[in-house]
């Protein structure tokens, strides 16, 4: 797995209404694949680092580990709270 984790969250409508979470990675073929997805009422700073929380055991400890998003609040506040 490269060291670039790639984090976004996607408002569901509809019958289920919430938010999900979701986590992807690369391999060295260049393939994607998800690393992990979660669903909670709403994103914010909590729901961040609850998922954050839950994907930090997922590829182990990584030093050099990079997190692409797009650049909501509450995903920054989440990475600097889970992986300080």
């Amino acid at each position: 797995m490269r060291h670039v984790i790639a984090v976004n969250g996607t408002h569901l409508k509809g019958r289920f209404e919430g938010t999900m979470f979701v986590a992807t990675a690369q391999d060295g073929n260049e393939q994607v694949y998800p690393i992990a997805f979660g669903y909670d009422n709403s994103e914010n700073n909590l729901s961040w680092e609850w998922f954050l929380d839950c994907l930090k055991g997922a590829p182990g400890h990584i030093d050099d580990l990079v997190f692409i998003s797009d650049r909501h609040a509450s995903i920054s506040a989440g990475i600097s709270k889970v992986f300080s």
